[in-house]
């Protein structure tokens, strides 16, 4: 009889979410693991071109952003289509067991939404390269001026079964959620942007109820190059405002760039219930049939009532 408890005990263990389980390494790699497996990976430079022709990681291929965020419906910056990213993963010579290293520079969040978008489109095997351009410069690690030798394009298939990242939401997600108290939505814009005072769409402020917290105060700066805080600081960063993992978070920038940052780091942590709202405030905002809190704090619109 005991043994058959313990058994059940250990069943039991692997049956419960592995929330502990997860780590900012299965979203983010470091310049020393890039530098020990650079033979084995694909890397991804996300930066302008100019950036790119001027200097780069040695062997990195350079990826325009309109290759990965597309515009439909008038709403820019969506995640692209399946065609879409099987023509970019075809065209860059990955197959489904390529693993991907994306970088930019260490505070542009572009690599962190090609990074979301292949797995949203089932492809695990990418990261973000902590630090970007500067710390692997500043490490004084090969780096070139030239662009990479083109890989032999492949066929790229997206598997039937691959593990699609479940963390996407869209502008009816949310707002049938607004008085939903087991969501909450994380504004990952500046405090400006958030307040109403920096207007980057029809309207400026906030979703009703957000949560303002800058995707900036995810990271700290080390040698002069910014780079993601210790897991125990971004916990309890988040937890001070409310971001807590019983809570479904929704996170949004102004065009679901910032805002891929801050679901990844949030994945990272083991954060089970996370989506990335891709339309963001540009979607949002131009919408006049959706609630916002101005400028003055005061509701434009409606919220659906509590059910």
């Amino acid at each position: 009889m005991k043994n058959l408890v313990q058994v059940l005990l250990v069943v039991l263990l692997f049956a419960l979410p592995s929330v502990s389980l997860a780590a900012l390494g299965d979203y983010f790699v470091s310049t020393d693991w890039l530098e020990a497996n650079r033979t084995q990976v694909v890397i991804v430079d996300v930066r302008k071109a100019r950036s790119y022709l001027k200097e780069h990681v040695a062997g990195a291929y350079n990826v325009e952003r309109d290759k990965f965020l597309q515009t439909r419906n008038r709403v820019k910056s969506l995640v692209p289509t399946v065609p879409a990213m099987t023509e970019l993963l075809s065209t860059l010579g990955v197959t489904t067991e390529s693993t991907l290293v994306v970088y930019a520079e260490d505070d542009n969040p572009y690599a962190a939404r090609l990074v979301w978008t292949l797995r949203y489109h089932g492809h695990k095997n990418s990261y973000v390269l902590d630090g970007g351009y500067e710390k692997w410069a500043a490490e004084t690690r090969e780096i070139s001026n030239l662009p990479s030798v083109n890989r032999e394009p492949s066929q790229y298939v997206m598997a039937a079964d691959a593990d699609y990242l479940q963390a996407h939401a869209d502008a009816d997600y949310i707002y049938t959620r607004l008085e939903n108290p087991s969501m909450v939505v994380w504004d990952t814009r500046s405090s400006g942007e958030h307040g109403g005072t920096d207007v980057r769409a029809d309207r400026g402020g906030h979703i009703p109820d957000a949560i303002p917290l800058n995707w900036t105060n995810l990271q700290t700066k080390i040698n002069g190059v910014k780079v993601l805080k210790s897991r125990d600081e971004i916990v309890a960063l988040l937890q001070s405002h409310g971001l807590t993992s019983d809570k479904e978070i929704v996170a949004h920038c102004q065009t679901g760039i910032r805002s891929s940052y801050a679901t990844l780091v949030l994945l990272g942590l083991g954060y089970e219930k996370v989506k990335n709202y891709d339309g963001s405030w540009i979607e949002w905002a131009n919408n006049s049939s959706l609630p916002i809190i101005n400028a003055q704090g005061q509701l434009e619109g409606s919220v659906p009532a509590r059910k």
